[in-house]
């Protein structure tokens, strides 16, 4: 038995038939798949990914963005850490969450500032 909202919001139907009497099944389809729930939608494996996906914009939040976006806020951070053990800036810290892989070094030390100033470059090299 179909359910009811199908008809009224122009849902696309299942394309499998029944083995019996093949009438189609006239369920709705899960999104991005051409079968219902019942019969075989699997989203991980069916689901549009990428351009083909029908609410793809464009490629700015893409997987390799955000770890690029990522990386260059990691530098910013670090380099701003610097800056404030040298009273180079005047005012509050940044404000928010910390990206992923931020590491907050101790600037008193001197080897943790010189492995501070060796990861902006090496992060910066990569980039390139």
């Amino acid at each position: 038995m179909p359910l009811p909202s199908v008809s009224i919001h122009g849902a696309k139907l299942c394309g499998c038939r029944s083995k019996r009497t093949q009438l189609p099944c006239n369920n709705p389809a899960a999104f991005g798949t051409k079968a219902c729930r019942m019969h075989g939608a699997h989203k991980s494996r069916n689901v549009i990914r990428g351009a083909d996906h029908p609410r793809y914009k464009n490629g700015e939040r893409t997987k390799s963005s955000e770890e690029n976006l990522r990386k260059s806020a990691i530098i910013l951070l670090t380099l701003r850490d610097i800056g404030d053990h040298i009273n180079l800036f005047n005012g509050d810290h940044t404000r928010g969450r910390k990206p992923t892989g931020y590491v907050k070094y101790d600037m008193n030390d001197p080897e943790q500032l010189a492995l501070a100033i060796l990861a902006t470059l090496r992060d910066q090299e990569s980039d390139k």
